[in-house]
């Protein structure tokens, strides 16, 4: 484990978050301790509330982390996109993604179970929410489409993080293609832009011409029939592969 300086007071922060994190995600199931926290981040309990005198203060940290963190891989996704339904697309698939992390699931469920618990954490949730939801109508599709992908796509999530029957494999696909098709407009594709298209096949090669002596004196005006081959004529490039 890295030993953070005294003198670094934002990185004993993130160390003591990471630490609240990885208690959650071993005992999601039971409160979060301020004793249990101290002791995973190798820390006094002293040294523990002088950055967060409280375990309100604690949760209200993780709290900002986790809707922070969210909102960046959205906001990044959409921007490298930039098109229409940009920002509905990119909500959806973050939320899709769900917990990949070993214990990722057991500590957002405690996570949110801390967070209920914790007087006005609810409602700033809430206020989050009401943010995504207005630039999601701003999003130059119809605000309509975008708040049934944003619903989907919580429940998605809430499914994948609860174990409620989440749908998988081909049905999962098919599902998230058609919630994508609802926030893309016609004449564009629902596929991420910065995924690189696959490389044309090379173009078979030219016909090669070769002239024919003239028969005559007088057919040095006239060209061969090989001659009179224009280039258009020989075979074109292989189309693109469809992905």
């Amino acid at each position: 484990m890295a030993v953070v300086p005294a003198s670094d007071p934002a990185a004993t922060r993130q160390r003591l978050l990471d630490a609240a994190w990885r208690v959650l995600a071993r005992h999601g199931d039971q409160p979060l301790s301020l004793d249990a926290v101290a002791r995973e981040a190798t820390l006094s309990k002293g040294g523990l509330l002088h950055h967060f005198p409280t375990r309100a203060a604690l949760i209200d940290a993780l709290h900002d982390r986790w809707n922070d963190g969210f909102d960046a891989a959205v906001t990044g996704r959409a921007t490298a996109d930039g098109r229409p339904g940009s920002r509905a697309r990119a909500y959806l698939e973050v939320g899709a993604e769900g917990a990949t992390a070993p214990g990722e699931a057991t500590a957002e469920v405690g996570f949110l179970a801390a967070l209920i618990a914790e007087p006005g954490q609810l409602q700033r949730l809430r206020e989050r929410y009401e943010t995504w939801q207005e630039r999601l109508v701003q999003d130059r599709v119809d605000p309509v489409a975008a708040s049934v992908v944003r619903m989907a796509a919580d429940g998605i999530w809430l499914a994948d993080l609860l174990g409620l029957a989440p749908p998988a494999g081909d049905l999962r696909r098919r599902m998230l293609d058609m919630l994508r098709a609802l926030v893309t407009p016609p004449g564009t594709t629902a596929t991420d832009p910065t995924t690189p298209a696959p490389p044309a096949a090379p173009a078979a090669p030219a016909v090669q011409t070769v002239p024919t002596a003239p028969s005559s004196p007088g057919a040095l005006g006239a060209p061969a029939a090989a001659d009179r081959q224009s280039s258009h004529r020989s075979p074109p490039a292989a189309p693109l592969a469809r992905g």
